[in-house]
């Protein structure tokens, strides 16, 4: 019985190592391929310079969909379709203006998306500067007639931009309704930036509430927040001007944007992957997202270019109005839902496409312990990718997960030290993107993709 049991450990044991061999072979190829014939930078090139930012709801969001489609009826999916979408368009209207009353010293700004606009001809205000929230109640009917000024720098120290960047963001969405309660009549945020010395403001999604007046709100680059921050020391009754002219203009008929390519031996069992092809109106959307988009198509292209044959199907998303809204996302989920589709797993890029450092995952700790033994010695050592840990879905996955909660999903993680210098400003252009971090992206999204095809019957969720 013992030698019979020896046997098989040594057979199975084997059979693990020629597999596992196999995949690597098969990762080597997907890095070769990405490196030498990617086109997900020559697609970027394009979005981004022939079409450029692109909000949901725009004619040029629309574009973007148009021409991705264009680039999938070119491949070997399939099937390629539109799935409608209704979103409110939001737009920014001209450029905001603010300064310092007193010296008319010029301030950085951006309204963030959702503002309304000011009063025609701007609002001149005295400024109250808090760094949290909760401290304004505190200052009582100070706040009324006063521009509320949350000046939060994130935390330098951290390594996860991410999680510094998440720590301060329900201020820039609480913020307007917060301050409005008390009598604000606008609320400037500075910026969610990774850099001290970054003197460009960032955008970025706020929300009103129902019932308080709507005021316009406006963030501040982190270099203006400094300044203004001076000038309240040496004059606490200091003045701001503002001037914005954003406003939603109604409901837009626009699309999700699907392509598929079919599983030979579970067709009705589809692994999603993808991400928002919307971008806010500042910059050309490069890193947000048209790296995430154009990344897992050539992801899918590259895995096509070696001849490979899905056992499952697999369904490429992008989505529309992640920015402001997720209405992409929640229609994807519902027509999914209705639809009783086999949802198994699901992969989503949308954190820029800098070198790529790993995936989150949305899983069991038992599942994701698994991928950890099983997948991350395949890519460690050779390509440098190494975080597999549980964690987030991703926005777009996240709002349509709701529906499938087994489903085990996976965010693509690249290095996050830039990412926020760059987000949601002017500065997210074409030429911040580089070429060999970007298609060693596509290559872990390509290797991540071709692995829970042929092995994601063995996750035990």
């Amino acid at each position: 019985m013992k030698k019979i049991a020896a046997a098989v450990l040594f057979f199975t044991g084997s059979l693990g190592t020629v597999l596992g061999q196999q995949d690597s072979v098969m990762l080597d190829n997907i890095y070769r391929v990405s490196f030498e014939q990617g086109k997900a930078y020559e697609n970027l090139h394009y979005l981004t310079k022939h079409i450029g930012n692109r909000i949901a709801g725009s004619e040029k969001a629309e574009q973007a969909v148009t021409w991705s489609k264009s680039l999938m009826d070119a491949m070997a999916f399939d099937k390629v379709y539109l799935q409608d979408v209704d979103v409110p368009y939001w737009d920014r209207g001209a450029p905001e203006v603010a300064y310092l009353q007193r010296t008319k010293e010029p301030l950085q700004v951006l309204a963030l998306g959702g503002s309304v606009a000011t009063a025609k001809g701007g609002l001149t205000a005295e400024v109250l500067e808090v760094e949290l929230l909760s401290e304004l109640r505190q200052h009582g009917d100070a706040v009324r007639g006063k521009i509320v000024f949350v000046n939060k720098p994130w935390d330098e120290s951290m390594v996860e931009t991410g999680v510094a960047y998440g720590l301060n963001s329900s201020q820039r969405s609480r913020g307007p309704a917060e301050a409005a309660k008390l009598g604000a009549v606008a609320y400037l945020f500075r910026s969610l930036s990774s850099s001290i010395a970054d003197d460009y403001p960032h955008t970025g999604g706020t929300r009103y509430v129902a019932g308080i007046d709507s005021i316009p709100a406006i963030a501040i680059s982190a270099v203006s927040a400094q300044k203004l921050s001076a000038a309240l020391k040496e004059d606490a009754h200091s003045q701001v001007f503002l001037q914005n002219t954003s406003a939603w203009k109604g409901s837009v008929k626009t699309h999700n944007l699907i392509a598929e390519w079919r599983g030979s031996e579970h067709p009705d069992e589809i692994i999603t992957i993808g991400g928002h092809i919307d971008s806010w109106d500042v910059g050309e959307g490069a890193h947000d997202n048209g790296t995430g988009t154009m990344g897992t198509l050539d992801a899918i292209r590259t895995l096509m270019a070696l001849g490979y044959k899905p056992k499952h199907t697999i369904r490429l998303v992008f989505y529309m109005n992640e920015e402001n809204g997720v209405h992409g996302a929640v229609k994807y989920g519902e027509s999914a839902k209705a639809r009783s589709e086999k949802m198994v797993a699901a992969i989503e890029s949308d954190a820029g496409g800098f070198a790529p450092r790993g995936f989150d995952i949305k899983a069991s700790a038992a599942a994701v312990a698994w991928i950890q033994q099983q997948w991350k010695p395949l890519f460690e050592q050779k390509f440098w990718v190494s975080r597999f840990l549980q964690g987030s879905p991703g926005v777009d996955s996240g709002v349509w997960g709701e529906h499938f909660p087994r489903t085990v999903m996976f965010n693509f993680r690249p290095d996050p030290h830039r990412y926020f210098d760059i987000h949601h400003t002017a500065k997210d252009v074409f030429e911040a993107v580089d070429r060999r971090e970007l298609q060693s992206g596509v290559a872990a999204l390509a290797s991540l993709l071709y692995l829970v095809d042929q092995q994601v019957d063995q996750i035990k969720q």
